[in-house]
Order: structure tokens, then sequence, then C-alpha cells
């Protein structure tokens, strides 16, 4: 993965319960009770249960058919301040891609991913019908280029951003 210069945002906690919390705190505080914005002013709303789908994650992604089976992961906690940054778009080069993906009732559904070249960073965004937020944060990951194709197959090129 290649470095952006983004901070992990690195927790001192030993005690895991307490360690939760503490990122829960920081989704809670920076995300789901703030007004987050995309580069183009776009409200994008984040829910507060969505904290346990967002920062879990499947151990092998190719066999678990969107099963996430490791209830939180370091990894993605660590980037949990990078959502910002790649909603911002500020001095990265991002891919938006459109997508129709089956939800777990069979329901066809809407996606933008937003994939922040740099670092392959990839955030999760649906539609939202809810007055006032064009977009509900579902998830934000780090992804192998292996995946990045994946994401990208059957996907539109909606928009590129930052550096040529």
């Amino acid at each position: 993965m290649v470095d952006p210069g983004w901070p992990l945002c690195v927790v001192d906690e030993e005690d895991e319960d307490r360690l939760v919390a503490v990122y829960r705190q920081i989704y809670l505080d920076e995300y789901v009770h703030a007004d987050v914005r995309d580069w183009a002013g776009r409200r994008v709303r984040f829910h507060a249960p969505n904290f346990w789908h967002a920062f879990s994650e499947a151990s092998n992604y190719r066999l678990s058919a969107g099963v996430h089976d490791v209830p939180l992961s370091l990894k993605r906690l660590q980037r949990i301040r990078w959502i910002k940054l790649a909603l911002s778009g500020d001095g990265v080069q991002i891919e938006v891609l459109a997508q129709t993906r089956q939800d777990n009732r069979g329901r066809m559904k809407r996606r933008r991913s937003l994939i922040v070249l740099d670092n392959r960073y990839v955030v999760v965004l649906e539609p939202s019908d809810e007055d006032g937020f064009a977009f509900v944060f579902i998830t934000a990951f780090p992804a192998n280029q292996s995946y990045l194709d994946r994401i990208r197959r059957g996907a539109t090129v909606m928009e590129r951003r930052g550096r040529a």
C-alpha cells in the first residue's frame, strides 16, 4: 500500500473493551454527531449502529460472500480519520465508481465507492433517502490491488478527481 502521509489513529489502550469504546467515541463525535460533507459540499450521514459493520471485516473476502467474521479490525479502526480525508478529496487522486449490488434481502441497491488511488483506500456510500443528506456511509477499508480490480468490475467510473 502506498503511504499518502495520512496518520494512523493509534489508541494506546491494552484493554479491548476500552480500546473499542475510544474508537466508537471518535466515530460518534467526528462522524455521527458532526456535519460531514464531501468535496462538493454534499452531506454524508453516519449512523451510530453502523460502527460495528464499518470496522469489522472478513478474514477471507474471496470466500466470505460479504459476511464479516472478524468483529472489529484494528487495521480499519486505525484508519478511522481517513474517511474524512478521503471525502474531502484534498491532495489525492480519487476514482468515484457507481455500482449496483444485491443486498442481504436480494434487492438491488445503488452504491458509490470512492477509491483513493494514492493509498488504495475505499469509502463506500449509498444514496440517501433522508432529507438533507446526499449519501449514507456504509464502510471504509484499505484494499489490495486485486480487490480494487474486483470492485471496478461491473462498476462505472462517475468521476475522477485530483492529480492526472
